[in-house]
């Protein structure tokens, strides 16, 4: 993530940088992502870079962490308003997915941000994702209505999003790197989210 130098930076500056950051994503996968490039389209020097992020891994992660949060606000909206119906949630939640990497930024940038392997075995060997150190994620565990699920316990109700959550990485990747329309992507996922739904939520 930034640093605090970063964000006393003024808003224009930041997006000043942000933006040579996204043109570079775009030019180039992880492994070729250049900071000279970066400094030298937005004019500063590349000591005042690292005063900013430690690492093209952290620029990744902010970004990232930006698509992450707008997620997690629509989900946990989506449990208050139909009263904490998981599958529900996550159907509404993956068709904004959808929209947003169908038409947020450019298909290059999208898919040097989402889809290089060599970028997520860095990030999952370096960083620890369980579910609790993530209070977001906790907070929105504690809206999903168990008592209309087939599970015993919040264990399992931690089983069952990830199950969930593979099954969405893998629809996203296949929507980057195919020329899959958002249509085809929604009736992808629903289809397997339904036989979950009729594995895990009880009849009303």
């Amino acid at each position: 993530m930034p640093t605090e130098v970063f964000f006393r930076l003024t808003p224009v500056k930041q997006q000043h940088i942000i933006e040579a950051v996204k043109e570079e994503i775009t030019r180039a996968p992880f492994e070729e992502f250049s900071i000279y490039n970066v400094v030298r389209n937005c004019g500063i020097s590349r000591g005042s870079f690292y005063q900013y992020f430690a690492n093209k891994e952290d620029i990744m992660i902010y970004l990232l962490s930006a698509y992450n949060r707008s997620v997690l606000e629509r989900f946990m909206q989506s449990l208050k308003e139909n009263n904490g119906n998981l599958f529900t949630a996550l159907e509404d939640g993956y068709r904004f997915v959808v929209r947003m990497l169908c038409y947020k930024e450019s298909k290059a940038y999208r898919q040097h941000l989402f889809c290089n392997a060599d970028f997520y075995e860095k990030l999952w060997r370096d960083h620890d994702f369980s579910v609790e150190k993530y209070p977001a994620l906790l907070e929105a565990l504690e809206l999903i209505n168990i008592q209309n699920l087939r599970i015993d316990g919040r264990e399992e109700l931690k089983t069952l999003i990830e199950i969930c959550m593979a099954s969405v990485t893998r629809e996203c990747i296949t929507l980057l790197m195919t020329n899959c329309t958002e249509q085809m992507a929604c009736d992808s996922f629903i289809k397997k989210l339904n036989l979950l739904r009729k594995a895990y939520q009880m009849t009303e």
